[in-house]
């Protein structure tokens, strides 16, 4: 459950700094781009790729807020409310390469009363296909941990 709630929150930070760093870059109107230009062929050239590295840099921040921010964001309820969702079933499809060394792994889980799919990532050792465990997922990352 810590983990669940440092990565959340750190992810959240890390953004957060990235973004202030970004605006704060923006606002002072310092260039990405070091060097000094030695004609007006080159000053123009740097100019060109000054205007593509801040596009690509917006366009960046955009991505991370839509795809890894807010779902984080809206998780915090579920941590804060130890409201996580719990599966018991069997393990239908999993990562197990390098079986056993810890690492974030992707494994698909199908409950034992619906029937119903569930996919989850998770930190640790992987987990044999058939076999039966139970873990807590947040719904919007979709990061968690097994139980047992």
């Amino acid at each position: 459950m810590a983990l669940l709630m440092f990565r959340t929150f750190g992810m959240i930070i890390l953004f957060f700094i990235v973004l202030t760093m970004y605006l704060l870059h923006r606002k002072k109107k310092e260039n990405f781009i070091k060097y000094k230009a030695t004609n007006e062929e080159e000053k123009r050239k740097y100019q060109k790729w000054e205007k593509r590295i801040n596009v690509m840099a917006a366009i960046g921040l955009i991505i991370v807020a839509i795809f890894i921010t807010i779902p984080c964001c809206l998780d915090i309820p579920y941590l804060l409310s130890d409201n996580l969702i719990e599966v018991t079933g069997e393990v239908i499809q999993g990562s197990t390469a390098g079986a056993n060394s810890n690492s974030d792994r992707r494994i698909h889980i199908r409950e034992n009363i619906t029937g119903k799919e569930h996919s989850l990532i998770y930190w640790g050792t992987g987990s044999d296909i058939g076999e039966k465990i139970t873990v807590r997922y947040l719904p919007y990352t979709e990061y968690g941990y097994i139980v047992e």
